[in-house]
């Protein structure tokens, strides 16, 4: 007997004992089954007599709906760049429109097919308008040209730099307060260009004390590998006005601030002192208690040394080489790499 002839045999008993009981209930807990179970077996009973009583076989699964059509990813395009601030949810209705050819498309796959395309936010739609309307010298609406110059003053400028030394990143972090130590803050460098990276740890905050990074620590890294360092940029904190701007102007080098509130401005240098917290100092006050800030800085140069010139690094300036490799032109270690001990 098949699985499917047992399972039918056994429904078809249960239904026959509630007919000779005249129960239900009773039927139901001698089988072990619900009654809201056996109503369900007993409906199939009466509507199509014993065969009912088979089970259902399951039908095809359903997977993903079919990937749009050419026609609808014209459609979509066309109202995306045409209006390119409506987002998916409008664009799905003005396409469901008779007039616009009564496409069915879903808000969530209108936006699946804009993010493969690149087109998922307006900044990205109004940029290829932009574009668009440069090379062909269309002509632009008022309203449009004002939606594209707030989409400009929205957007940041990038950060870049095409050379070591060109930008240099600045920025301190409050370490925390350390037994038998002090407070601890620690002053980091990052370049623009490579990704190459400078820091010390200091119990002192002050203008002076990122002046004395700049000089000592900073300066004398770019002057051994023959880079120039023509621009720091930092944010509007107190530890970078004062003496620290009569260090730059004494050596030429030009001092630029973020903007409050716009720290991301500043990314090379914030993203670098969230992976030197992560990998370095969450670890190591797990591993072992400092007494002194020259163990930190020890701790601190051995993690340089692996950051620069081991640890591979995805990003888009560095595509898999180390710092080292770009700053130096060389992925071994170098004598000049670390700068003199103030």
């Amino acid at each position: 007997m098949t699985l499917e002839a047992s399972v039918h045999a056994y429904r078809l008993r249960v239904i026959a004992r509630a007919q000779a009981l005249g129960n239900v209930s009773q039927a139901c807990r001698e089988f072990g089954i619900s009654r809201t179970l056996f109503y369900r077996w007993r409906r199939r009973y009466l509507a199509y007599g014993s065969d009912g009583l088979y089970p259902k076989r399951p039908g095809p699964r359903r997977g993903r709906p079919p990937t749009l059509s050419v026609e609808a990813e014209r459609a979509i395009l066309a109202v995306a760049l045409a209006w390119p601030t409506w987002g998916p949810a409008r664009v799905s209705a003005h396409l469901a429109h008779p007039a616009h050819g009564g496409w069915n498309l879903a808000p969530a796959t209108i936006y699946r097919f804009l993010r493969r395309v690149g087109l998922q936010t307006r900044w990205q739609r109004l940029g290829v308008l932009e574009v668009y309307s440069a090379q062909t010298a269309g002509l632009l609406t008022e309203r449009t040209r004002r939606t594209l110059a707030h989409a400009r003053r929205r957007q940041s400028p990038h950060v870049a730099a095409e050379q070591p030394g060109e930008l240099v990143c600045l920025d301190t972090f409050y370490l925390g307060k350390l037994k038998g130590v002090g407070k601890v803050w620690q002053y980091t460098a990052c370049d623009a260009a490579c990704s190459y990276a400078v820091a010390q740890v200091t119990t002192e905050f002050s203008a002076e004390a990122a002046a004395r990074f700049l000089t000592t620590r900073v300066l004398p890294v770019y002057q051994a590998a023959g880079w120039p360092l023509r621009r720091v940029l930092t944010d509007c904190g107190s530890e970078y006005r004062g003496a620290f701007d009569q260090a730059c102007a004494a050596r030429g080098i030009r001092h630029t601030r973020t903007r409050p509130r716009h720290a991301w401005t500043n990314g090379f240098v914030e993203r670098l002192q969230g992976t030197i917290l992560t990998e370095l100092w969450r670890v190591e006050f797990r591993r072992r208690f400092f007494t002194h800030i020259r163990f930190l800085q020890a701790a601190l140069d051995r993690y340089l040394e692996f950051y620069n010139h081991r640890r591979p690094h995805l990003g888009y300036r560095t595509r898999g080489r180390p710092p080292a490799a770009l700053f130096w032109g060389i992925t071994g270690r170098r004598d000049h790499d670390q700068a003199p001990n103030p």
